[in-house]
């Protein structure tokens, strides 16, 4: 309070002081003694000592020259007039500065004033409703507060805002009263509602004790957070007694929180919280304190749910919190030490979209007001529009961060909120103001534990029961604050034990409790040693020994939050938008997403462009010529794997700390993981049409672009859910890209490409088919559906594709297939042969010919299968070999004319359209080094002969799949059979990716990777 006001306060109490001359000396003298009292009380709850005897000198000053300055003669009317008019002035510099809980102490003051000898005149009446409307008191309070200073003892005022203290039950419909046993006399309460403040006066024999200090009968106190009142023969009346009292309404919502011997211990077994045993009701704040090591958070994140406890329960109104979660679903909230804040967003936008997942019946305009009016509430509403940013990129200050997570759990309202030192690293005048935001809320009828570190004396009165953890989750104490301190100090003997406050400041020393729980043992030499005097074990013996019964009220109604959380298409509207802001409004992060594809084809598609110079002189490029473009084909799937994987990794680790929060509320993991798989799909499109757009455009791939961008996005989609899979399963994201090299790797060794699938170790390798190695790689998938959808579905050689193919059939066979069943034959009729060598002849010949009359419905070879199942080892039979020599021929002489047709429809098609269009059409659509690749052209032997099959290595690409199984299909072939259906690789490819990335999202749902990681590391544990 400033100089320039106590000044104006001094001048008029002295006006008021002389408003009545006509009162005897007497009189006179009694009003100023008890007047200097009253003006000394008001002055020590503002200023020191010294400054109060300063202005205690200027009040005389002032009552001096109003004295002096008064001239009987004047007339009482007109000095009536003249001093009014000085009130008014004085009121008017008052009210420029003070508050109105300022004012009405002042105003409180000034009755207690004029009613000094219990003599108020009809002047000092009407100064001090002049006052009163100088001040903008409400009628109804003025005649309150002055109905609370004028009634004597005996009278009992039975109206709203009052409250009594007796040691006995008194008959009151509308007055509040506690009745506390042994209690003298009448403790008379009066709550000004409009500033939250509660005066006091006792009216007794007993000796009344305030805060630790003695109090004289009559006289009026201000009731402050962390309060008590106690006579020599009662027990203690609690600020939190009181208020509760004046707050309680049958329409509140009753809670009843009850801690039965929770003990909590840690994976290893060691033992985290001791016995505990709590019972708290509604409308109380809990202060949770303790030395580093004392099990807080532990504490905390048990009674919150977060941690179920090792043995005990915990109930809320019947509900046990651990065993019935779904049925106390956004009763709950948490607030973390940590900023659980998207950083990207601003601040009204995170309030906002946390508050559309609470309210799913409040329309959006209502959901706005609602966030518009709590953020003017908390001191955040010129900072609405700021973007939240990181701790190392500051927008918004440490206290608008904490006020901005507190309000986030505030916006639903939850019955009952913990809260994790919320004032750590803030101000003190910070820390008051979030104090006071959560003091309001048990005014509400809420409950509140918060833990907090070093808090001030104003703070550590706002409590109304603080439980005290000592090292190793020890109990050490439970209930009020300052009660604690006479507590401690008693237990060691402590001089003044009994005082609670500093007499002068009134102010508690908190750190006094510390002080005393951790006092040192000191050896012979004065020093201290690094022993306590009392071990924590000690203190919680004696906290069990004066446990009194828990007392409360035990409510089993069922408790409801006052959010409705949204379905879940509402959750996944709110999470995708949300989401989807965030990253647009990372100007970094979409730069980079969105030009990392483009200029990634731009580097490799510049640098893999070949131009076969030695062939033209001029160096003009042809597609047909560029050597680099199967390469080209198996980069961009590493590519694209790359990117969708990077996209992922982090997605949701970096939510974590925020769907730890959002648990209380039981939302839908399935939303949230749609809506990230949803923008992670969309990232992966737009990326792979850019990369697509300009690698095609630079290497002029004609007119694929969906072909490729369809694979590439298939790709990304699968590598986004694995990231995904990761990102949940992994809790650092250090950890994340350490692991996606582990990813990426195999992807490569595994495609076919790098080494060819023959190639691989023995144990993994396959001379006829793709390994299972392979089969579970999604680059093998998506490598082999782009290489064979540029090589056949090209506007080139698709019209002539099933030319080709017949073609090239008909030439296996008729040069390779036929040469070799013949020699298959010869060994049958050679009786110089191995018995292993003929079986295996046998079984060919056998298998061959079965597999033949399976493609060719119109040839038979009759008896040729009863026929070679009966011969015998070297016992010809010269019927049966000319039976299977002939069918051999057939199929020759069928070949021969398949060929012939097949290359006369090829001639007719390019004499059609024109060798030079022809030709062109080839350099343009064509790759040769690709086609060499699918057609396998620089493989040597052209037909492989296993134990009992002929098997095709030539044009893999051309090769007819009918009769083999979907796996067993060759590496490159053009289509594969599947149930009987004939299905082209490309599109049959793309459903084995898809239906691979479905299972991977399963796993995704049901966490299945970190639930594995974590087992490991369980059992980890209990081996070592």
């Amino acid at each position: 309070m400033s100089e320039r006001i106590l000044r104006a306060l001094m001048q008029l109490f002295a006006i008021i002081a002389v408003v009545d001359e006509n009162e005897n000396e007497e009189d006179s003298k009694v009003k100023s003694s008890k007047g200097r009292i009253i003006i000394e009380a008001f002055l020590k709850t503002e200023l020191s000592n010294e400054m109060i005897h300063r202005y205690l000198d200027l009040f005389d000053e002032f009552l001096a020259m109003h004295h002096g300055g008064t001239n009987k003669r004047d007339g009482a009317k007109k000095r009536t007039s003249v001093n009014s008019v000085k009130v008014l002035r004085i009121c008017s510099q008052i009210n420029e500065e003070l508050t109105q809980r300022q004012k009405m102490i002042v105003l409180l003051r000034v009755f207690g004033f004029i009613n000094a000898n219990n003599n108020v005149t009809e002047q000092e009446s009407e100064f001090v409703q002049t006052v009163a409307e100088s001040f903008n008191i409400s009628p109804e309070e003025y005649s309150s507060l002055k109905s609370f200073i004028e009634l004597d003892e005996s009278q009992l005022l039975d109206q709203k805002g009052f409250l009594y203290v007796s040691g006995h039950e008194l008959e009151l419909t509308k007055a509040k009263q506690i009745v506390s046993k042994g209690f003298i006399g009448t403790g008379r309460f009066i709550r000004m509602e409009s500033v939250n403040t509660i005066f006091f006066r006792y009216f007794g024999e007993d000796q009344l004790n305030l805060n630790g200090l003695n109090v004289k009968e009559k006289t009026s106190q201000i009731f402050n957070q962390g309060s008590i009142i106690k006579t020599s023969k009662s027990g203690s009346v609690y600020y939190s007694d009181v208020i509760s009292r004046f707050l309680e309404s049958k329409d509140r919502e009753k809670i009843s929180l009850t801690v039965e011997n929770v003990i909590y211990r840690f994976k290893n077994g060691n033992i985290g919280l001791h016995p505990i045993n709590i019972a708290e009701n509604e409308g109380t704040l809990i202060g949770v304190m303790g030395g580093s090591g004392a099990g807080k958070s532990t504490f905390l994140n048990v009674m919150n749910g977060n941690l179920s406890p090792s043995e005990g329960s915990i109930k809320i109104n019947g509900i046990d919190l651990h065993k019935e979660k779904s049925k106390l679903e956004g009763v709950i909230g948490f607030v973390s030490q940590d900023d659980l804040l998207i950083e990207e967003l601003s601040v009204f936008q995170n309030l906002f979209f946390n508050a559309k997942l609470c309210f799913n019946k409040l329309s959006e305009l209502e959901i706005k007001k609602k966030c518009i009016e709590l953020l003017s509430d908390i001191g955040l509403g010129d900072a609405s529009h700021l973007r939240v940013g990181s701790p190392l990129d500051k927008t918004i200050s440490g206290g608008q961060r904490k006020r901005l997570n507190i309000a986030l759990e505030l916006i639903r309202e939850p019955s009952i909120l913990f809260l994790d030192e919320p004032t750590s690293g803030l101000s003190s005048r910070d820390s008051e103001n979030i104090m006071d935001m959560l003091k309001e809320l048990t005014l509400k009828g809420k409950l509140v534990f918060t833990v907090i570190h070093q808090p001030s004396s104003d703070i550590f009165k706002m409590f109304d029961k603080l439980f005290l953890l000592d090292q190793g989750g020890y109990p050490i104490f439970n209930g009020n604050p300052t009660d604690s301190v006479v507590y401690f100090k008693t237990h060691v003997h402590h001089v003044k034990a009994n005082e609670r406050e500093c007499p002068i400041c009134g102010n508690v020393n908190p750190e006094m409790i510390f002080n005393v729980i951790e006092q040192k043992v000191v050896d012979e030499y004065g020093n201290q040693t690094k022993y306590r005097k009392v071990s924590a074990k000690e203190w919680n013996e004696r906290y069990l020994e004066a446990l009194p019964p828990a007392e409360y009220t035990n409510v089993t109604t069922p408790i409801m939050g006052t959010s409705h959380i949204a379905n879940k298409i509402k959750q996944f509207n709110v999470f995708f938008k949300r989401d989807i802001l965030s990253k647009l409004a990372n100007k970094q992060y979409m730069l980079i997403n969105m030009l990392e594809a483009p200029l990634l084809a731009a580097i490799l598609a510049f640098f893999v462009k070949f131009f076969n110079e030695e062939t033209d002189g001029k160096g003009a490029y042809s597609f047909f010529g560029n050597e680099n473009i199967p390469q080209y084909l198996f980069i961009s799937v590493v590519v694209s794997l790359f990117l969708g994987l990077t996209v992922a990794a982090e997605e949701i680790i970096k939510d974590k700390k925020i769907l730890k929060r959002e648990s209380f509320l039981n939302l839908s993991r399935g939303s949230y993981l749609w809506s990230k798989i949803g923008i992670m799909f969309i990232i992966s499109a737009i990326q792979s049409a850019l990369y697509v757009f300009v690698g095609n455009l630079i290497l002029e791939i004609d007119g694929m672009w969906f072909a490729y961008w369809f694979v590439l996005f298939t790709t990304s989609c699968a590598a986004n859910v694995l990231g995904l899979n990761i990102s949940s399963a992994f809790n650092s994201a250090k950890v994340i890209y350490i692991t996606v090299p582990l990813l990426i790797i195999p992807q490569l060794l595994f495609s076919g490409v790098i080494v060819k699938f023959d190639k691989l170790h023995p144990l993994l390798s396959s001379s006829n088919e793709v390994p299972w190695v392979g089969n579970v790689m999604f680059s093998r998938w998506s490598y082999e559906a782009l290489a064979v959808t540029q090589a056949a579905d090209n506007s080139h050689e698709n019209p002539l594709f099933d030319l080709n193919q017949q073609k090239s059939n008909a030439a296996w066979k008729r040069d390779y297939w036929v040469p070799e069943m013949k020699n298959q034959l010869n060994v049958l009729a050679d009786k110089k042969a191995k018995l292993k060598d003929f079986e295996k002849a046998k079984r060919i010949l056998t298998n061959e010919i079965a597999k033949e009359q399976i493609k060719w419905a119109n040839l038979e070879c009759k008896d040729c299968k009863e026929l070679l199942s009966n011969l015998s080892y070297k016992k010809s039979n010269e019927a049966i070999q000319m039976n299977v020599a002939s069918f051999i021929e057939i199929i020759k002489t069928q070949s021969n004319k398949t060929y012939n047709e097949s290359s006369n429809a090829i001639d007719k098609y390019i004499e059609k359209i024109g060798n030079k269009k022809f030709q062109l059409s080839t350099d343009n659509c064509l790759n040769e080094s690709l086609q060499d690749l699918v057609t396998n052209r620089t493989e040597v032997n052209k037909i492989l002969i296993t134990e009992d099959e002929l098997i095709q290595k030539d044009d893999p690409l051309y090769i007819n799949t009918i009769g083999m199984r979907y796996l067993d299909a060759p590496f490159y072939s053009y289509e594969k059979h599947l149930f009987g259906t004939k299905v082209s690789t490309y599109w049959s490819n793309m459903a084995i990716i898809w239906l691979m990335t479905v299972f991977l999202i399963l796993l995704l749902y049901y966490d299945i990777l970190r639930k594995i990681l974590e087992f490991k590391l369980l059992k980890g544990n209990k081996e070592s």
